[in-house]
């Protein structure tokens, strides 16, 4: 197991820039468990237990109103960690995470995180660049939430779902490889508007969307409609993929 864990580490950017003898003594402080679609790994004002690691499937990471409605503020697929802040701050879960498909992950404990973000200054540095690349997430996501409507909100996500696949021009062809619901949790609003929105962007011929698989039509309009250029898109929310449709 200790093996399996240390090649895992090895392409996580908080440990690439340690040796193999730090490997090792990381590698040997971990667990590795199998997850089933929607088991929960904690909860939003739980204590800090320690360093999660995405190895298969994926996490989402979400908070739930006093109406049951879920605001998913993020999703991290494999080779990635999450649940950084709290070890460093010392106070609860600011949200919740749950399994979005079966999924294996790699966890740490939090003393041995502690120990080696206190003594190893890769690893303080790589835990910093992470923290600032996730605020700069949530600040990108609250202005589309707050500043936003709902058909700007869901054209804003194919231009960065087509961004992300390198898909941003005429006639790009890209996967919508989330559920309208889960693609509405990620938006804050309700499957029903999304599929409104979807149905204006066809009906105004800016896209195509045959089931799970969209197409360009006119890459200016669908820009018009997200009302963001295309600089304020680069490393957005979607920078890695949301749940895969089931």
């Amino acid at each position: 197991m200790s093996s399996e864990a240390k090649e895992i580490l090895r392409e996580i950017p908080l440990f690439e820039g340690l040796g193999d003898r730090a490997l090792d003594a990381v590698a040997q402080r971990t667990v590795i468990k199998r997850y089933p679609r929607n088991a929960i790994l904690f909860r939003e004002g739980e204590t800090a237990r320690g360093l999660f690691v995405v190895v298969e499937g994926g996490v989402k990471i979400y908070r739930a109103g006093a109406n049951g409605r879920e605001q998913i503020l993020h999703v991290e697929q494999p080779r990635h960690s999450l649940a950084e802040l709290p070890l460093l701050d010392g106070a609860p879960y600011p949200a919740s995470a749950r399994a979005s498909e079966d999924s294996r992950i790699l966890f740490l404990p939090r003393d041995s995180f502690r120990w080696l973000y206190q003594n190893n200054s890769e690893i303080a540095d790589a835990t910093i660049r992470e923290l600032g690349r996730r605020l700069r997430k949530v600040i990108r996501l609250v202005e589309k939430l707050s500043l936003k409507d709902v058909p700007a909100r869901v054209a804003t996500a194919l231009v960065e779902l087509a961004t992300a696949a390198g898909e941003l021009r005429q006639g790009g062809e890209f996967s919508l490889d989330a559920t309208q619901e889960e693609l509405a949790g990620e938006l804050g609003t309700t499957r029903e508007s999304v599929s409104r929105a979807l149905s204006a962007l066809r009906k105004d011929e800016i896209v195509e969307v045959d089931d799970s698989r969209v197409r360009i039509l006119d890459v200016d309009a669908l820009r018009r409609a997200a009302g963001v250029p295309l600089a304020a898109i680069t490393g957005s929310v979607y920078e890695r993929s949301v749940p895969r449709r089931r």
